[in-house]
Order: structure tokens, then sequence, then C-alpha cells
């Protein structure tokens, strides 16, 4: 039978992808079918965004060697005495931490104020929300093996 040895080594290389976020808006809205001087006044809306938080976390890289195994014994053959020896080759692993950055979406939300005119004796009404695609970019360690 034929043994196969793989000899290899986990390096890591910076990715950057590009991920798409939404963010969504509550709009406030006119309320109203009456006609009057305008009033305007500050009124908040709600925004609300993720980001990616990173984390700083140690993974397991495992590093592999050869090392060849020898064992000698005598043999004797008539008067002569001679050593015979035979070598075979053993994998020899180490396991080490490697610090790498993982990340996690967090969203949060804020109240933004917007200035809102409406005739008097109007209210405002929560409208529809609105939500839009926002593009960031990421860089994160990836692994690759080399053999």
């Amino acid at each position: 039978s034929e043994n196969f040895r793989k000899n290899c080594f986990i390096d890591y290389e910076k990715i950057a992808f590009n991920e798409t976020v939404q963010v969504c808006r509550t709009p406030l809205v006119k309320d109203c079918d009456i006609q009057g001087p305008e009033i305007c006044r500050t009124e908040y809306e709600s925004e609300c965004w993720t980001k990616q938080e990173v984390h700083d976390v140690e993974d397991d890289v495992v590093e592999c060697e050869t090392v060849q195994d020898e064992k000698c014994e005598d043999e004797t053959s008539g008067y002569t005495t001679f050593t015979k020896c035979s070598k075979w080759p053993r994998e020899v692993c180490s396991v080490t931490k490697k610090a790498v950055k993982k990340y996690t979406p967090i969203t949060g939300c804020t109240k933004e104020p917007r200035e809102l005119c409406a005739p008097a004796g109007c209210g405002f009404k929560e409208g529809a929300e609105e939500c839009f695609d926002k593009t960031q970019t990421i860089v994160q360690d990836a692994p690759k093996e080399e053999c």
C-alpha cells in the first residue's frame, strides 16, 4: 500500500468585500385638509443603520513538519555483525494562536431633526417606511492553505 503525505501551512490574507446594508426611516407627513398660514416646527424622525463591529479573536493555526525516525539493530551473519538501520517519516504538528478579526453587525436608531412646515391646524402622522440600500467595504482575514 502507498502512503501519501500532505505538508501544508495556513496563512492569512486580507480580503475586502462590499456589503450592502438596508437603511430604513419612517418620515412624518402632513395630515391636514385645512388651508391656512404656514407654520414650521422641528419634528424628529427615526433613522436606523447597521454597521459591522470588529472583534479581535484568536484562531488556532496548525503547523506541521516531517521528521525522520530511525531505528538501528545489530544483525549477525556468520562471523560478521553489522548494523542495519531503517528510517521512516513522521508528521509532527503544533497548534498556535493567531489573532484574526471577526465582524458582528450592529443596528442602531437615532432621532433626526427635520423642519416641517404645514398650514396652521395641521398635524403630522408617520408616513410609509422608506428603505434604501447602502454599500460599505469590509476587510477581513481569510485563511489560505499552502501545500
